[in-house]
């Protein structure tokens, strides 16, 4: 792959923080339950959820946006999507909060909770939200390999 520009994001503060509480409550929650009369149907909830949350979270430390001529890929934990340059028409940077938009990886690989590059998709409603390192950064590689998204933007 002639890769020209790769990213590794890793996860803000904030964000840490928030998993970091959640991991503890947790680790209080789960020998409770176990030394508890607890029914196994609800023993198998929480176990369940603790592996789909580990599943999950993997990608945090392993996503990374590689920019090529033809498009971009995103590898985010098990998944990796390319998408060209044609699915987008513009790119900007976009300062905000962006839990409500963290979901499925082809919708929005994000791994902060701010500062944002949107890569914004004509005809539908959402559009691509990366959160790179240094997003200004990225935006400045990303007007040399795809001028065309860059246009309007104020780098």
């Amino acid at each position: 792959m002639n890769a020209r520009y790769v990213d590794h994001p890793a996860p803000g503060v904030g964000f840490m923080a928030l998993l970091f509480v959640t991991f503890t409550l947790l680790l209080v929650a789960v020998p409770e339950l176990l030394r508890t009369e607890t029914p196994p149907a609800a023993q198998l909830v929480v176990f369940g959820t603790l592996a789909i949350l580990a599943f999950y979270l993997w990608p945090l430390y392993s996503t990374y946006y590689t920019l090529m001529p033809d498009g971009l890929q995103v590898r985010y934990g098990p998944w990796k999507r390319t998408y060209s340059w044609s699915e987008f028409n513009t790119a900007f940077w976009q300062r905000g909060l962006f839990a409500s938009r963290i979901g499925w990886p082809t919708m929005t690989p994000c791994v902060r909770l701010t500062d944002a590059v949107l890569l914004k998709r004509p005809g539908k409603p959402w559009g691509l939200y990366l959160t790179p390192n240094d997003s200004r950064a990225f935006l400045a590689k990303l007007a040399e390999i795809a001028p065309q998204l860059t246009r309007e933007t104020i780098l």
